[in-house]
C-alpha cells in the first residue's frame, strides 16, 4: 500500500538523520582533529571598567562618565587629589644605562635637594650604574661618541634634567642685610631687596644676571623687613613690622597698622584673592590671618612652634597659601587651614636664608635661597618642573636614548636610580601630564567624536579610571607604576624614529583630562586602583569591584563583545610533553552571563591522564580574547559524529517542516 505523501517526506527526513547518528558513548562534534574550534566574549581580564561597555552606555544610553564610573566600580566613590608627583619606571631600560639628550640647552644632574651637581658638556649624558654610585659620559647627541669622565658620583640616584628646562634658574649678586622679595616693577615677576638697619636697596631682577642692578634705595623705619601690594596696583612696595605695628610703604607715603604682639613672626599674603595683600602673624603654631577692614580675622593651628613660616601661591589661583620651614624640609599647603592638602615635601634651603617668589612668572611661587650676598633662584627647579612641569618646547624637552635611532621625549625629569645593585630608569612628572600620553594609548580619542559627541563622557570615565589606576599603584619605592601593558601603556610625550616625530598626546584626551582634573576613585580612604580593559563581554569578572551585568558592553561598535576562534591541537600537545590529546571541555564556570559564564577550570585528556588549567592559563595558552569562551572538542577515532542539543533542535525544525509542506 502505498505511503501517504506526509509520511514519505517524513521517513526521508529521517533517512537522512540516520545516517549521521552514532552511538550515545561516541556522542562528540564533528571536526578537524587538527583544529580546536572556541567562542567566546569579550577581551581582556573583564575587572572593572569595560572600555567598549563605557563607550555603548555613552552613546547608546546617555550616561555621564560619573555614571558610568559608578556602575563599574561599585564601592568607590568620587574623590580629588592635587597633581602630585607620579614616577614610573621604564621597563625596557632595566639594567641598562641611563642615557638621556635634549635638542637645545645641556643636560644638567641634581641631587635630591634640587641642587645642581653637574652639567653635561654636550647635549647628551649617560649614566651607568657601578658599585658605590654612577659613572657619567658625555656626547654631543644620542649617537655620541661618549667620553667618560674620571671617578665615581655617590649616589644611589639621580635626577635628570634639561638646563633650559628649568625657567626658575638663575643667580646674582646683592648686597648685605636681610633679603626680601616683591615685584618691584610690577611685570608679575618678583625680584629682591635687602635692608639693613632701615636702609633698603631694591635690585633689578637677578634671573641670569651675573650681578644685580640697583634698582632704588631708601630709608625705612627700623623693624622686620616685608613687602606687599598694599594697593592692589601689582606693585610691591616696603613694609616693616614692629612690636604688633605695621609701616606699609606705599611709594614713599607710609601707612601705619596694628595687627599682632611683640614676639609674634609677621607674614604676608593675599589671603582673599582679591589682589591686595593683608596682614598676618605666627604666634607659636596659632596662624592670625586679617584678610582686610571689617573682616573676621582667620584663625587656626599649623605644624610646630620651632617651624618658620612661609607664605606662596604655591597653585597658581591668585590665592596666597601657608607653608613652614623644618629645617630644610619645606611642608606646604594649597589652601590656609590645616584641613587643606599637602603638596609633595622635598629639601632645599635652611630658614635663615630661604625665599620665596615668581621667579619665572608663570603665576605660581617658587623656593629661593640666598648666601653671603649671592642670591640663588633654581632651588625648587627639579622639586616644582618635576610635578608642574611648564609646557616646554619639544627642543628644550628631555628625550631618553632608546637607541641611536629612536628618542622618545618625556615631561618632568629622568631620574636614573640603583636598586639592589640592578640599574632603573624612571620618569618623574606631574600625574596631569603623564596621563595626557596614557588616556589617547589606552582609548582611541576620536571616541570623543561619536554619538554627536556624547563619547567624549567614555573618554572621561578613561582618564578618571586611568589616574585613579596610576596613583593606586605601588610597585616599588623608587616608582609607583611602569610604563608597560602590566601597569598603563606609557611612551612620553612624543617618539622620534630615524628623524620622523610623532605625538603620543592629543588634543581630544587633553579635553577629557582636563575636564576631569584631578578626579580619582576612592575606596576605603585611599585612591582606588581602577582597572580596565577592552571588553567585559556582558558581564564583568568582579574581584575588588562587584560583578555586574555589561550592557554598554553589547554597542555594535564592539567587535569583541561575541567572537570566534581555534586552537591547533598541536600547540596544546606541546605544551604537554608531546602527549596525544582525546578530549578539551570546560568543567566549571562562574555562573555569570551566557554559556554559563566564565571558565573557571578546563579539563584535558591524554588517554589515560588527565590534566586541569585554569581558564586563564588555557586563555594565554590558547591566544584567546578573554576567559569566557567555550569549547566542545574530541579526537573522532574513526567516528562519524553525533546530534548535539544544538543539532538536535534544528533537526526537529527540519521535520515540522516536513509535516508543514505535507
Amino acid at each position: 500500500m502505498p505511503y501517504p505523501r506526509v509520511a514519505l517526506t517524513v521517513l526521508a527526513v529521517l533517512a537522512t538523520l540516520a545516517a549521521t547518528i552514532t552511538p550515545v558513548g561516541a556522542q562528540r562534534r564533528v571536526v578537524d582533529d587538527s583544529t580546536i574550534p572556541i567562542t567566546g566574549h569579550g577581551f581582556g581580564h573583564g575587572r572593572g571598567m569595560s572600555q567598549y561597555g563605557a563607550l555603548g552606555y555613552a552613546i547608546d544610553f546617555g550616561w555621564s562618565s560619573d555614571q558610568i564610573l559608578d556602575h563599574y566600580y561599585g564601592g568607590t566613590t568620587a574623590g580629588r587629589v592635587d597633581n602630585s608627583l607620579l614616577t614610573i619606571r621604564i621597563e625596557s631600560a632595566n639594567d641598562r644605562p641611563t642615557v638621556a639628550q635634549v635638542d637645545s640647552g645641556s643636560m644638567v644632574l641634581l641631587d635630591g635637594d634640587g641642587d645642581v651637581t653637574h652639567v653635561g658638556a654636550g647635549g647628551a649624558i649617560r649614566l651607568t650604574s657601578v658599585s658605590g654610585g654612577f659613572t657619567l659620559a658625555d656626547a654631543p647627541t644620542c649617537a655620541g661618541p661618549f667620553t667618560e669622565r674620571p671617578g665615581v658620583i655617590t649616589a644611589e640616584q639621580l635626577r635628570i634634567s634639561t638646563s633650559n628646562g628649568q625657567r626658575s634658574g638663575g643667580s646674582g649678586t646683592v648686597g648685605s642685610g636681610t633679603v626680601v622679595v616683591g615685584d618691584w616693577n610690577g611685570d608679575g615677576t618678583d625680584e629682591v631687596a635687602t635692608a639693613s638697619g632701615g636702609a633698603w636697596t631694591l635690585y633689578n631682577s637677578t634671573i641670569n644676571n651675573p650681578a644685580a642692578t640697583v634698582r632704588e634705595s631708601f630709608t625705612m623705619p627700623a623693624g622686620t623687613p616685608v613687602a606687599g601690594d598694599w594697593d592692589g596696583d601689582g606693585i610691591d612696595t616696603a613694609g616693616v613690622f614692629d612690636n604688633g605695628r605695621w609701616s606699609l610703604g606705599n611709594g614713599r607715603n607710609f601707612g601705619i597698622s596694628d595687627f599682632g604682639a611683640s614676639g609674634d613672626q609677621p607674614i604676608v599674603g593675599d589671603w582673599d584673592g582679591d589682589g591686595n595683600d593683608d596682614l598676618g602673624v605666627r604666634r607659636g603654631n596659632t596662624w592670625l590671618l586679617s584678610p582686610g577692614a571689617g573682616a573676621d580675622v582667620i584663625r587656626f593651628d599649623f605644624g610646630r612652634a620651632a617651624d618658620t613660616a612661609i607664605v606662596g601661591d604655591w597653585d597658581g589661583d591668585g590665592t596666597d597659601d601657608v607653608g613652614l620651614l623644618r629645617g630644610t624640609t619645606w611642608i606646604r599647603r594649597t589652601g590656609l587651614a590645616n584641613r587643606s592638602a599637602e603638596l609633595p615635601r622635598f629639601n632645599y634651603a635652611e630658614p635663615a636664608n630661604a625665599l620665596v617668589g615668581d621667579f619665572d612668572g608663570d603665576g605660581v611661587d617658587q623656593a629661593g635661597r640666598h648666601d653671603a650676598g649671592m642670591i640663588s633662584l633654581d632651588g625648587q627647579k627639579a622639586a616644582l618642573d618635576a610635578r608642574l612641569a611648564p609646557d616646554l618646547p619639544l627642543d628644550e624637552t628631555i628625550q631618553r636614548c632608546v637607541s641611536t635611532a629612536e628618542q622618545r621625549y618625556y615631561r618632568g625629569e629622568l631620574r636614573a636610580v640603583r636598586n639592589g645593585g640592578n640599574q632603573r630608569t624612571v620618569n618623574a612628572v606631574a600625574v596631569e601630564w603623564y596621563l595626557r600620553a596614557v588616556v589617547p594609548r589606552e582609548m582611541p580619542a576620536s571616541w570623543a567624536l561619536l554619538g554627536d559627541g556624547s563619547g567624549a563622557q567614555a573618554l572621561q570615565a578613561q582618564a578618571v579610571s586611568a589616574r585613579s589606576y596610576s596613583l593606586g599603584e605601588n610597585r616599588a619605592s623608587y616608582a609607583r607604576t611602569c610604563d608597560t601593558i602590566s601597569c598603563q601603556v606609557y611612551d612620553g610625550r612624543a617618539t622620534r624614529t630615524n628623524g620622523s616625530l610623532s605625538s603620543n598626546e592629543h588634543p581630544l584626551s587633553d579635553t577629557a583630562i582636563a575636564d576631569t582634573a584631578g578626579v580619582v576613585r576612592i575606596r576605603d580612604g585611599r585612591v582606588a586602583r581602577t582597572e580596565f580593559s577592552s571588553s567585559t563581554g556582558g558581564w564583568t569578572a568582579g574581584g575588588v569591584f562587584p560583578a555586574v551585568e555589561d550592557l554598554g558592553d553589547g554597542t555594535e561598535r564592539n567587535p569583541n563583545h561575541d567572537w570566534v576562534n581555534s586552537v591547533q591541537v598541536a600547540s596544546l600537545e606541546a605544551r604537554f610533553g608531546g602527549r596525544t590529546l582525546d578530549r578539551v571541555f570546560v568543567s566549571e564556570r562562574n555562573g555569570l552571563g551566557e554559556d554559563g559564564g566564565r571558565v573557571l577550570r578546563v579539563t584535558l585528556e591524554f588517554g589515560s591522564e588527565t590534566f586541569t588549567m585554569t581558564g586563564n592559563e588555557f586563555r594565554r595558552a590558547a591566544g584567546l580574547r578573554s576567559d569566557w569562551f567555550s569549547i566542545d572538542w574530541e579526537r573522532s577515532n574513526g567516528a562519524q559524529g553525533c546530534i548535539c542539543p544544538d543539532d538536535l533542535d534544528r533537526n526537529k525544525a527540519r521535520i515540522d517542516e516536513a509535516f508543514e509542506d505535507a
